[in-house]
C-alpha cells in the first residue's frame, strides 16, 4: 500500500507541475518512467502536403488512439528495462535488437520510440517555429556555447576527450522540444537514438505501417515491412519496381556519394554491391538537399513520416544513407554532430547489429 501511495504521489506531482503534459508510468518491474503525453494530431494541422486525418503515429492496428506517451528523457537500462529518468547517463552500446528488447520488457504497450512518433514531434516543432538545440559540441550547444549540461564524465563543456554525453535532462530548457521545463529533453544531439519502423533495404524505403512498429515483429525477415509506392504512397510488396527508393546523386568516387535522390530505380548504388567496392558509399547531404528526378512527385506519406522536406528545412540537420544492405534508422545526432544534429537528421547508414558509445534509445508507450 505504501508503494502504491508513493507512486501516486510522484505521478500527481509531475502532472501538477507540468500542467498535465508529463506523467510517470510504471514498468512491469515497478520502475518509474517519466513520459510526455502527446495528444492526437491531424496531418492537415502539421503542415502542407502531409495528407489529411490522424497522423500515422496515432494509428495502431487500424485503430485511432487519442495519445501516445514519449520518453521525456533518453533511455537508461535498469534491471533489463529501458526507462526514461532524469539525471542519469543515457544507455549506449546497444544494437537495435537489444534496444527494442529492453523497451518491450517494460510491459504491454511499451516499445522503442518509432519513426512515426519522431516524425509527428518533428512536424509539430516545425509548425510551432521551435528550433531544436542540445548537446552537439561535447557537452554544450554548437549554437550557444553558454548552454551546457552535466557531462557523464563530469568533464568541461567543449572538451572532446572522455565521454562528452550529458546526463539526461541536465541541459537548459532550450534543449527541450517545446523550450519549457516540461518538454522532451535531448532530441537533438547527445546520443543517436534507434527508431523502430523505418529502414532502407538495398536503397528501398521500407516501413511498418502506421504506428504498428509499437508491437510488430521488427526482425529483418518480418512480414510487417512494406515498401511505398512512389506514385501515391500506398503499401507495396518489398522489392517492387515502382517503390520509392533513396539513391545516390552520382557515382561514388571518394567514399562520399553526394546528395540523395528520391526515385524508383537505383542508378548509382555504392559500396560493396556497386561500382566502387573499396569505398563505403556514404550518401551525405543536408535534409533540405534531398532531391527528386524530374517529374517525380512526393507522396504525402513520405513527408508525413519525415523522409522528405515539407518546405524549407530548419537548421542544417544532415542525411546519412547507404543504399546497399539493410540500414536501420537512428535519429537526432550525437554530442559531436555540430550543426548536423536535429529532429530532421536521418541516419540510415548502419546495420541493426551496430553498437557504439554514441548510440542509445528512448522508450515510448501506446495502448495497443
Amino acid at each position: 500500500m505504501l508503494t502504491i501511495l508513493m507512486r501516486d504521489a510522484l505521478r500527481c506531482r509531475i502532472e501538477r507541475e507540468s500542467g498535465g503534459r508529463q506523467t510517470v508510468l510504471y514498468t512491469a518491474k515497478g520502475q518509474p518512467s517519466y513520459m510526455n503525453l502527446i495528444p492526437i494530431m491531424a496531418c492537415e494541422t502539421l503542415g502542407p502536403g502531409l495528407g489529411r486525418g490522424p497522423h500515422a503515429a496515432f494509428i495502431v492496428n487500424g485503430r485511432v488512439c487519442q495519445e501516445f506517451f514519449y520518453g521525456t528523457y533518453g533511455g537508461a537500462v535498469k534491471h533489463g528495462e529501458l526507462v526514461s529518468q532524469p539525471g542519469v547517463a543515457p544507455a549506449t552500446h546497444m544494437d537495435f535488437a537489444a534496444a527494442s528488447r529492453a523497451a518491450r520488457a517494460c510491459g504491454p504497450g511499451w516499445h522503442l520510440g518509432t519513426n512515426a512518433e519522431r516524425a509527428a514531434l518533428m512536424l509539430w516543432c516545425r509548425r510551432q517555429g521551435l528550433a531544436q538545440q542540445g548537446n552537439t559540441d561535447s557537452g554544450r550547444s554548437i549554437h550557444a556555447s553558454g548552454e551546457h549540461g552535466i557531462r557523464v564524465d563530469r568533464g568541461s563543456p567543449g572538451d572532446p576527450e572522455g565521454d562528452p554525453a550529458t546526463l539526461t535532462g541536465s541541459g537548459p530548457n532550450a534543449w527541450r522540444h517545446d523550450h519549457s521545463a516540461s518538454g522532451i529533453a535531448d532530441l537533438c544531439g547527445n546520443v543517436w537514438e534507434w527508431q523502430a519502423g523505418l529502414r532502407l533495404m538495398d536503397g528501398e524505403i521500407q516501413v511498418i505501417g502506421d504506428n504498428d512498429a509499437a508491437h510488430a515483429d521488427l526482425s529483418a525477415a518480418s512480414a510487417a515491412w512494406v515498401a511505398l509506392s512512389l506514385s501515391d504512397g500506398t503499401a507495396l510488396a518489398p522489392g517492387h519496381p515502382d517503390s520509392a527508393k533513396f539513391d545516390a546523386g552520382r557515382h561514388c568516387t571518394d567514399g562520399n556519394a553526394g546528395a540523395p535522390v528520391l526515385r524508383s530505380r537505383l542508378r548509382h548504388r555504392n559500396g560493396p554491391a556497386g561500382d566502387h567496392a573499396n569505398h563505403p558509399g556514404l550518401i551525405d547531404a543536408p535534409f533540405g538537399g534531398i532531391g527528386t528526378d524530374p517529374g517525380v512527385g512526393v507522396p504525402p506519406i513520405l513527408r508525413a513520416l519525415g523522409l522528405m522536406p515539407c518546405g524549407p528545412a530548419s537548421g542544417g540537420a544532415q542525411v546519412y544513407l547507404r543504399n546497399y544492405g539493410e540500414r536501420i534508422f537512428m535519429a537526432g545526432g550525437a554530442w559531436y554532430s555540430g550543426h548536423d544534429a536535429g529532429l530532421e537528421a536521418l541516419c540510415l547508414s548502419h546495420p541493426r547489429t551496430h553498437s557504439s558509445g554514441t548510440v542509445g534509445a528512448r522508450p515510448a508507450f501506446i495502448a495497443t
